[in-house]
């Protein structure tokens, strides 16, 4: 007995989401099953043909739920990453912005009592350290 791979079945293309397939898989089963009278000669012509012929199918059933049931897995995992890379990202993005404030809020200070020169040498540093950080990380490869 032959598996039926879904670009062998008629009437489905490669071009086929991932989804329809896996749907056409699980149903595919039952078709896979010989005609009565087919089974009835296998089991003439071998004992325990019918068995057999049934265990294999079962067990590509099982197979196939299994299958689905770990694409189920990951896709669950897939979204928690996911939930988590954009706390991650936001919480980075608050941290940042925190840090910006606290560097302008010191250079205000300087510049408030008097100290003009320390406060315009920290703000062109500051900035330059900035804008090296933002290239940086927008031209990191993932």
């Amino acid at each position: 007995m032959t598996a039926v791979t879904p670009s062998d079945e008629p009437g489905s293309t490669p071009e086929a989401p991932t989804g329809l397939q896996e749907t056409s898989q699980l149903n595919r089963v039952h078709r896979e099953l010989p005609a009565a009278e087919q089974a009835e000669i296998w089991e003439r012509v071998v004992q325990g043909a019918g068995e057999r012929i049934l265990r294999l199918v079962e067990m590509d059933f099982e197979r196939q739920t299994e299958e689905h049931r770990q694409w189920c897995l990951d896709q669950i995992h897939q979204r928690r990453m996911d939930l988590a890379n954009l706390v991650l990202r936001a919480t980075g993005v608050l941290a940042g912005s925190a840090g910006l404030a606290g560097y302008l809020w010191v250079a205000k200070y300087f510049v408030d009592h008097g100290a003009a020169v320390p406060a315009a040498g920290m703000l062109g540093g500051g900035i330059a350290a900035i804008a090296a950080m933002v290239v940086r990380t927008q031209n990191r490869k993932p």
